[in-house]
């Protein structure tokens, strides 16, 4: 049975047992004895009560905990790994990415915040005054956590909470939360300062809503559905609260006449694929240029033969699990749609063979999908590849900006022009260019429905913290 970790010490929930089941196997994998509103408020009042003193902790100390929390975390990585892939499908590299992404943000926050400087504003009067500008940690902050990155997505919450003189109570998603759980297992064991970090599994309808509607919490922080935000929203509306919330994307892709089919085809594949397309940020709506639609689409059928389901360790280029039942049906449902408004499903969409206990669904391709269709005014998170061809680029950016959402871009293409009349157009927080991908240094952030605030990068790291403005005569 995973515990609860509350004021430093590792605790049974007092909630109902929350199985946990591999979308790989269907075999339950652990039981979370969940937490229930009673244990959300002790949470909150010991993250409370820390603050008053991990407020004033010198910074150097705060970086040494966190910094002996990663050397603890990092012993037992085969673990945590092992953790991350029982819960959500992730096959072994994939998993391990995830682990190493929360380590590379606990080490890159320790970094950033000997960075955060105080400001002198010069003095234009004659009466001798002195303005200066601090920077103070906000305080408590609780950080809700989607399914598909356990413990990425802690690592982005934890470490700038820690660093910058917060106190936080992080709640993993019910599906994903064991491996978020053992870091409290990991902090109870080195002695972590009881209340600086408190983590929470439970029923969003009890354990949410108790730490959201609290007054407590100074900031809340998500990465979820634009949905999930606005309910959020909502429950916290009991004080003024800062929000910094990762939401849904429809992220469009832009294949410009220019592009390497080749080398087009094979991000394509990757993206889709890998974790069996269940990101925020993954491809959903691909306008190929009519000059090499037709090779785009043969290029795409001849790969996709090559992906093969599996697991763990299995070699071959894999493609796992969806996260459940629930999520793969939703494919079909997507697909059929498609198919009755008028696409072709060129391959794939079928459970494969003996996977059936799994969640598996094998990657499929559309070609002459519409706007009017689900899997363009829905994020489609699955492996689902809905091609349609454009022929002027406006056309295709006019297309592209035509949703709610605006959390990734994507453009490929080689002309100076059309790259850069692709990114002044593009309505999106971030843009990629020919498959590049962000770092621990860039802002992830989104436009319109698909958020408000910032994860990773110095930008991030700001909003824990309030400003200060003195003004003295001396």
């Amino acid at each position: 049975m995973y515990k609860q970790y509350i004021n430093g010490r590792t605790v049974e929930g007092r909630g109902k047992p929350l199985p946990v089941y591999d979308p790989a196997t269907g075999e339950e994998v652990g039981v979370v004895g969940s937490a229930d509103a009673s244990q959300a408020q002790e949470a909150l009042e010991a993250a409370r009560r820390a603050f008053v003193t991990w407020s004033k902790t010198p910074i150097g100390e705060r970086i040494a905990w966190l910094l002996k929390f990663r050397e603890a975390c990092l012993a037992e990585s085969d673990k945590f790994i092992r953790l991350i892939s029982q819960e959500s499908g992730r096959t072994y590299s994939l998993a391990k990415a995830d682990f190493d992404w929360c380590m590379i943000s606990f080490s890159y926050y320790c970094d950033e915040v000997k960075r955060v400087y105080g400001t002198q504003i010069p003095n234009l009067g004659t009466d001798g005054s002195i303005h200066v500008v601090e920077r103070q940690p906000v305080g408590v902050v609780v950080g809700h956590l989607a399914w598909n990155y356990p413990l990425g997505n802690a690592g982005l919450k934890i470490a700038p909470s820690v660093v910058s003189g917060c106190t936080c109570i992080i709640k993993p998603s019910s599906q994903t939360p064991l491996a978020t759980l053992y870091l409290g297992e990991v902090a109870e064991r080195i002695g972590f300062p009881a209340g600086v970090i408190n983590i929470l599994s439970g029923p969003a309808g009890e354990v949410g809503r108790t730490l959201n509607s609290s007054t407590i919490p100074k900031m809340i922080t998500l990465i979820g559905s634009s949905e999930t935000g606005l309910a959020i929203m909502r429950e916290a509306a009991t004080s003024i609260k800062k929000f910094s919330f990762e939401l849904g994307g429809n992220a469009p892709v832009v294949v410009m006449d220019d592009a390497d089919p080749d080398a087009v085809v094979a991000n394509l594949i990757a993206k889709k694929c890998g974790f069996a397309g269940q990101t925020c940020v993954n491809y959903n709506r691909i306008y190929v240029h009519e000059k090499i639609y037709e090779q785009v689409i043969e290029c795409t059928k001849k790969r996709l033969a090559d992906v093969v389901p599996g697991r763990w360790k299995d070699p071959g280029n894999v493609i796992g699990p969806m996260i459940n039942k629930e999520a793969r049906d939703r494919m079909f449902r997507l697909i059929e749609d498609a198919v009755a408004k008028g696409a072709s499903l060129l391959s794939g969409g079928t459970i494969p063979e003996g996977f059936e206990a799994g969640c598996y669904i094998t990657p499929a391709l559309l070609r002459d999908v519409t706007d009017d269709m689900r899997v363009s005014t829905e994020e489609i998170f699955g492996p689902i590849i809905p091609l349609q061809p454009f022929s002027d680029l406006d056309e295709a950016i006019s297309k592209a900006n035509n949703t709610i959402y605006g959390l990734s871009a994507y453009f490929f293409g080689h002309r100076a022009p059309d790259i850069a009349k692709a990114f002044s157009g593009f309505e999106a927080g971030e843009i990629f260019i020919n498959g590049s991908g962000g770092t621990e240094f860039s802002p992830h952030s989104g436009t319109k429905q698909s958020g408000v605030g910032v994860d990773k990068s110095l930008w991030s790291l700001a909003e824990y913290f309030d400003l200060k403005y003195l003004s003295m005569i001396p």
